[in-house]
């Protein structure tokens, strides 16, 4: 018995079960498109990385208040991709997309020390401006990169 997502399918005939092969080719044919982010998920990514890496570099009382609207905003994202594509994926799962997210995280916070030193110890006012460029830019490729491995990792499991 196949199982095509609504009701039982009882494959008795050759005929049958080429059909059914044929409808699962078509959808793994379907599935990346399916899978798909939208174009704005990669810059809104980078952004968000780009201010909590700007965050570090302000006084105390901004830096809290800059943080928060970060973690609005990525609420916000996360309910939006919700309710457009019904999901909202993460890559805190085994596998490569794990290892691309915590190497993002790792060279972010990076980006974040070097945002926060260079306004506080360094005395460089221009230096916390091109973190939150590197942030934004390791953001924005990440989450391209990211997108290929996980709908790499999807369709070959099928």
């Amino acid at each position: 018995m196949q199982q095509d997502g609504f009701e039982t399918t009882h494959v008795s005939r050759r005929d049958d079960a080429r059909a059914q092969l044929e409808a699962l080719d078509a959808f793994r044919s379907r599935l990346p498109k399916e899978l798909a982010c939208p174009w704005w998920n990669a810059p809104v990514m980078g952004g968000l990385l780009a201010l909590l890496t700007f965050a570090m570099s302000l006084d105390p009382p901004f830096v809290f208040l800059l943080e928060g609207l970060c973690v609005a905003l990525m609420g916000i994202f996360f309910a939006i991709a919700r309710r457009r594509m019904g999901y909202f994926v993460n890559g805190y799962r085994r596998g490569r997309t794990r290892k691309i997210a915590i190497g993002m995280i790792l060279a972010v916070y990076a980006m974040m020390a070097l945002s926060g030193a260079g306004a506080r110890v360094l005395h460089q006012a221009w230096l916390p401006w091109i973190a939150t460029l590197g942030s934004f830019a390791i953001g924005y490729g990440v989450a391209l990169l990211w997108r290929r491995v996980w709908q790499a990792g999807m369709t070959a499991r099928l």
